[in-house]
């Protein structure tokens, strides 16, 4: 029954190969496929192979163009084959060695062999490597140019460059990247390319942060396939010297770069922020009704107001979605504003231990950081009430030396038996669980309604999905069973509306780690790894993936889903018995003898906690009076003994008693608060 290969050819002219072989059954399909594992399981790529049979024997054409198309460009690639007969799969197999050469094309970015490990077929797609030298290079305030050198062979019109830049999340994280520009090269005919970038083309939307850390890379496009490639600039060692520069650019506003060569001797470059001192304080008074401020402004600002924004945690950085605005009265002398204390961070949008930052904004200029100069003391500042909030909040100088707040929380605590909801995963549900190592006595406070495990937002503003039977599939447990039913089913909202829970606890893990995934009949799932371990992934008719290699068009798109998420939801709940547990990975863990160990992809890990800080934020600004459990700052790590098996999701029991004691005083916190 099994299909045998006995002869491989390939035809150079057709750029094609040409396998032969027999099998016993009738052949109804010939597939070339594979398998990714990265972060996660992909769903498989498959090309359906043009074939001929002539009795049990048949011929099989495999097109190089297509499988370069679909292969992984910084990884080798094991296409495998089968046979489709009677909806059955049968792997080809080969029984002994099968002459065949590498095949090296000139201009694309694999070489090709066939192997046969453990008797599989396999063409493995292995990509060239390819690396690009940096050999001249230049900056000014208007251009940044140079020249690189590739050192492979380049025939003429078979590939297009551009200079692509990327920023990173945050320094460390250096093989991650988020927002990315790209400045058009042309078509190429050697393997010198000269490039020149107009720096006055560079988008503030690389100005995420004060300092961004921005990467430099060429992409080659193949003209003859869809297919491109990003290379880092390596640094020639005759130039090194002439590398690190700075210069202040006209465009975007008050911004400057500063170039450099990385410690693996790449190009990259500072993109900073260069807002210090345009605007100051140039007076201050306080007293328990009203805040007086004066400033210094240009006189060329046009319409210039006071904002203050909420620092929200973004791994080891911050960003902003909550503000406040206040008009300023200009005058003659002088920019100034009053401000009540009545007004002052007025509305539920403190958290514990916040810090606000304060912006002069003006027509066509970005927000800029209001300077403390030195005749200005702020150090004999004290905390004082804020609106009819159980908060305080102190105005300081910060670290930068601009105009910040502080604000300190009032907290109480109690406990009482209320009706909770979970949306998420085992971040927030596992804190309600009998087991010693959890809380064995959480049922004296609270009762779990309901759970939805596991479900991106995506999938659950989705249409229902019953085009396969999960009881056909017997390699799950009952949990994981209903896990998986509920993500099919839809039934999110209507289950929460009729459990008559007092309050939701939810977390983003699931859209944090892994990704959507549409059918071709229109229905989103979630890409659980309850679908990919049993083999249902693979059984979907998937139209798309959004995965999260562009964490940044990942967020774009989850947003709008985001959006429609809390308009129904809060159909169903008040804002405030909405608990989001901001989550987190943890990068270390107790071994089996009770040292601490480090994870090995601890960058991974901080990676994607910058990415949950993102989506938390988001969340947080479209339902600013939400409460919010977070652990981020302290101290709990992993756990070897974890009751399910220890990895980064999995903390220590501290952290899930920890966790119960502040549902405890959330929830008593708001009782209180209804009661008065």
């Amino acid at each position: 029954m099994k299909p045998y290969l006995n002869n491989i050819e390939f035809q150079q002219e057709t750029q094609t190969w040409t396998i032969s072989g027999t099998c016993a059954v009738k052949i109804e399909e010939v597939q070339a496929h594979y398998t990714e594992m990265f972060e996660f399981l992909r769903p498989e790529k498959k090309i359906n192979l043009s074939f001929e049979t002539n009795g049990k024997n048949f011929t099989a054409t495999i097109p190089m163009s297509e499988i370069a198309e679909n292969s992984i460009t910084n990884n080798k690639t094991p296409w495998n084959f089968r046979i489709i007969s009677g909806g059955k799969k049968y792997p080809l197999e080969s029984d002994g060695p099968v002459t065949n050469k590498e095949v090296t094309p000139k201009n694309a970015f694999y070489q090709y062999v066939f192997e046969f490990p453990e008797g599989l077929v396999t063409l493995f797609s292995k990509p060239k490597d390819i690396t690009a030298t940096l050999i001249d290079f230049a900056i000014t305030p208007d251009t940044l140019s140079g020249a690189i050198k590739l050192n492979t062979p380049i025939e003429p019109d078979t590939y297009s460059a551009e200079i692509v830049i990327k920023r990173r999340p945050y320094s460390a994280l250096y093989l991650f990247h988020e927002q990315e520009e790209a400045f058009q090269i042309g078509t190429i005919k050697t393997d010198k390319i000269n490039f020149q970038v107009k720096l006055q083309a560079l988008s503030s939307n690389l100005l995420v942060d004060s300092n961004n850390v921005v990467d430099t890379f060429i992409r080659l496009n193949s003209l003859s396939i869809n297919k491109q490639h990003d290379f880092y600039l390596n640094i020639d060692n005759s130039i090194k010297n002439i590398i690190p520069r700075e210069v202040e650019l006209s465009h975007p506003k008050y911004s400057k770069i500063n170039t450099y060569v990385t410690g693996s001797n790449r190009l990259s470059f500072y993109f900073k922020k260069n807002y210090q001192e345009i605007v100051s304080l140039t007076a201050f008074q306080e007293d328990a009704n009203k805040i007086d401020l004066q400033f210094s402004i240009p006189k060329n600002f046009i319409d210039s107001k006071l904002v203050i924004k909420r620092r929200d945690n973004k791994a080891k950085l911050f960003e902003y979605y909550i503000e406040q605005e206040f008009p300023i009265k200009k005058g003659l002398l002088k920019s100034a504003t009053t401000i009540s204390r009545h007004e002052f961070l007025s509305g539920n949008v403190n958290k514990e231990n916040g810090i606000w930052d304060f912006f002069i904004r003006s027509t066509d200029q970005p927000d800029l950081p209001i300077f403390i100069p030195d005749t200005v003391d702020l150090s004999k500042n004290k905390f004082h009430n804020v609106s009819n909030q159980p908060f305080l909040a102190k105005i300081i100088k910060n670290g930068a030396k601009n105009l910040s707040i502080n604000t300190n929380p009032a907290p109480e605590s109690n406990a009482n038996p209320l009706k909770i909801a979970v949306m998420g995963s085992c971040f927030s549900r596992n804190a309600f669980n009998s087991k010693p190592f959890f809380n064995p006595d959480y049922k004296r406070f609270f009762e779990v309604t309901f759970t939805q495990s596991h479900t991106s937002l995506f999938s659950v503003l989705s249409k229902p999905y019953t085009g396969i039977n999960i009881d056909d599939y017997g390699n799950m447990t009952d949990n994981e069973r209903r896990t998986l039913q509920a993500d099919f089913d839809k039934g999110f909202f209507e289950n929460l509306e009729n459990s008559k829970s007092d309050y939701l606890l939810i977390d983003l893990y699931a859209d944090v780690l892994r990704g959507p995934i549409w059918l071709e009949s229109g229905e989103i799932l979630s890409l659980s790894y309850i679908s990919e371990q049993t083999g249902i992934l693979n059984d979907l008719p998937i139209k798309r993936l959004l995965d999260h290699s562009d964490n940044d068009a990942f967020f774009q798109e989850w947003t709008s889903y985001a959006d429609a998420f809390i308009e129904k939801l809060l159909t169903v709940l008040p804002a405030e018995r909405i608990i989001l547990n901001k989550g987190g990975f943890t990068s270390k863990y107790y071994d089996k003898n009770g040292a601490v160990q480090e994870y090995k992809i601890k960058m991974r890990i901080e990676r994607n906690n910058y990415f949950w800080d993102r989506l938390n934020n988001y969340f947080l600004s479209k339902v600013p009076t939400a409460q919010v459990i977070d652990f981020t700052k302290k101290p709990y790590i992993g756990d070897y003994y974890y009751p399910f098996g220890h990895s980064f999701s999995h903390y220590e029991s501290g952290y899930y008693k920890d966790f119960m004691r502040e549902m405890i005083y959330i929830t008593e916190r708001e009782k209180r608060k209804s009661n008065n």
